[in-house]
């Protein structure tokens, strides 16, 4: 496999040796065969400590392990990998046999018909399953000849293709029959097996295989002369086998120029996956402007544009609405107005910065995740390990703790930005930064609602106020708080052994008000909200209309994960309510999720105010 230096998805292949029964001539119309199964396959990846390194790669094959999006009308069926479609595939998964297949009906071309009476004779003898897998779900099973031996735990399947190229024998074209019925398929009913010659086309193909991988013609005609039925799968093993020195020797080659030139650190890496200088240029060149101007459809060159969208598009591994603007590029960064557009690169790095300061979810101590691609786990525990008091010459009682996962799955959130002609006119660094800002103020708005109120439902992520488990400590009448009742938030908290350092109120300018005019006790000497000293009973505060109304949290918010899918915004234009005036409406995406691993750290009330 190809090194994926920017370990993004990038699609991969196992092929196998196909495992055929005579057919009738309305065979060729359908065939059952499998595609994928648990055989592990050699191959090199992101794994341990996020290295680049060789092992054995097991397809987990449990219904939630297989991403079937791409299959749900079907898995396209090619000739060749990259080649034309021919037929479609009804996905089944076997989870008796572990294995991946269906039926396959081919198309009415004459290509497709040429494949699938070849293949229901038994002249198509390979099949490959193109896929792409999340290198976050790997999981670690041991070791094979000194090598790792991990599971994939999330991958989905492309395409199905016709290939010659032999990497796990145990699926193919006959041996998913059994999907159904949990029989096999692949060893026929004694009356149904025959004896199995080679004509000289076979033999000759045969060989031109065996050549194709630098097999010994020799060992294939010592194999031929041995038994001919068993010959193809002979040279399978001996190609197979091949495979294997060549990856052992890419494997070398790369512990060789690894100790030459240590990888950089994965916080080092710029967004885009080149290195710090060519990060630098994009940025400078990228213009904000620019694009904004050829949406509104006036004269503007965003070829350089198009290639940065076109490449943040495939580490994220969906397509662009419109114009990817790097994350970079969106970073607040000062002016050098020496050059144009004008601005000092920063890095993705700067641009977390800038949410974290700017924005009251940052303050608090949200917890940042960018640049994520695929769905997401995070590790939590559900219940801790239990401690014994033990007599004499007696066992400890075991205590196991429970762990368990935060999911995380894309969110869009959506904004839009209007840009006037005469702002799409200028070209001082200056407007280059209104029209970024802009953009990354109405997204991280509607993200930041979101986090504290976000309903879960017509695309929303679930924000804290709707997760279950929150505490809600009582206000007894409503609109009226009391300093006890306050108070409460913390203690709350405290009773669930979730309190930790750092913990902050977030409220609106309302609440605030009424808890700066609320007593402490009877003498007046003080207040619930101390504004100078700015602390609420003794913790700090952020304050925001992006809580909702009369609501009061309070938590420690490093439990709570902003995912950021992506390194980029995606930005296209609407029907613009300005084209009258010649001006343009922007639509900014954002893909994103809030993932609270402690819910017992965070409290809140929506009845401080009235």
């Amino acid at each position: 496999m190809k090194r994926n230096k920017d370990k993004k998805p990038e699609m991969q292949i196992r092929a196998a040796t196909l495992e055929v029964r005579a057919a009738t001539d309305e065979q060729a119309a359908s065939i059952r065969m499998s595609v994928s199964s648990e055989e592990p396959v050699l191959t090199y990846g992101w794994f341990i400590n996020e290295q680049y390194q060789r092992f054995w790669e097991i397809l987990d094959h449990t219904p939630t392990s297989i991403d079937l999006s791409r299959a749900k009308d079907g898995l396209v069926v090619l000739d060749r990998h990259h080649g034309d479609q021919i037929g479609l595939m009804d996905v089944e998964i076997d989870t008796a046999a572990r294995k991946l297949g269906g039926t396959v009906k081919f198309c009415s071309g004459a290509r497709a018909q040429e494949i699938a009476t070849d293949a229901a004779k038994g002249l198509r003898r390979n099949v490959s399953v193109g896929y792409v897998v999340d290198h976050r779900s790997y999981v670690l099973e041991g070791e094979r000849d000194g090598v790792p031996v991990v599971r994939a735990k999330s991958w989905m399947p492309f395409e199905a293709s016709f290939e010659p190229v032999p990497a796990d024998a145990t699926v193919g074209v006959g041996r998913a029959a059994d999907l159904t019925n949990n029989t096999d398929a692949g060893n026929p009913p004694a009356d149904q097996k025959k004896e199995n010659t080679m004509d000289a086309k076979q033999m000759a193909a045969l060989y031109a295989r065996a050549a194709e991988f630098k097999v010994d013609a020799d060992k294939v005609r010592e194999l031929i002369e041995a038994d001919e039925a068993t010959a193809a799968a002979g040279v399978d093993a001996l190609i197979i086998e091949a495979q294997r020195t060549a990856l052992a020797a890419k494997d070398a080659e790369i512990a060789t120029a690894r100790a030459a030139k240590p990888a950089p650190k994965s916080e080092m890496v710029p967004p885009l996956g080149g290195d710090a200088n060519t990060e630098n240029k994009i940025i400078r060149k990228f213009s904000v402007l620019n694009v904004a101007r050829h949406l509104a459809g006036m004269k503007a060159d965003v070829g350089f544009e198009r290639e940065v969208t076109e490449e943040a598009a495939k580490q994220r591994g969906k397509p662009a609405e419109g114009i990817i603007i790097p994350f970079g590029v969106l970073a607040n960064r000062a002016m050098d107005t020496t050059t144009s557009p004008g601005v000092v690169a920063t890095n993705f790095g700067e641009y977390i910065d800038l949410l974290r300061t700017k924005y009251v979810i940052g303050r608090l101590g949200v917890t940042f995740l960018p640049g994520l691609v695929g769905n997401v786990a995070l590790p939590k525990m559900t219940t801790g390990a239990t401690g014994y008091w033990v007599a004499e010459a007696e066992d400890v009682t075991d205590s196991t703790p429970v762990l368990g996962q935060v999911q995380g799955t894309p969110h869009t959130a959506g904004a839009l930005v209007d840009i006037s002609r005469t702002l799409l006119i200028q070209s001082t660094p200056s407007a280059e930064e209104l029209v970024r800002n802009e953009i990354v103020e109405r997204v991280m708005r509607t993200v930041q609602a979101a986090l504290f109120v976000g309903s879960g439902s017509y695309g929303q992520p679930l924000g804290v106020k709707g997760t279950e488990n929150v505490n809600t400590p009582a206000i007894s009448t409503p609109g009226a708080p009391t300093y006890a009742e306050i108070l409460g938030f913390p203690g709350d908290i405290m009773a669930d052994n979730a309190e930790a350092d750092g913990m902050k109120f977030a409220m609106t300018a309302e609440v605030w008000a009424k808890l700066a005019a609320t007593l402490v006790g009877e003498d007046g000497g003080r207040t619930v909200l101390d504004p100078v000293a700015r602390n609420c009973v003794g913790y700090g505060y952020e304050v925001t209309e992006d809580v909702g109304a009369n609501t009061l949290f309070f938590g420690n918010w490093a439990s709570v994960v902003l995912g950021i899918w992506g390194n980029g915004i995606d930005v296209a234009a609407t029907d613009s309510k300005l084209f009258a005036s010649g001006g343009l409406t922007l639509r900014a995406l954002q893909d994103v999720d809030i993932m609270i691993r402690h819910p017992q750290a965070l409290a809140y009330n929506a009845a401080v105010t009235v």
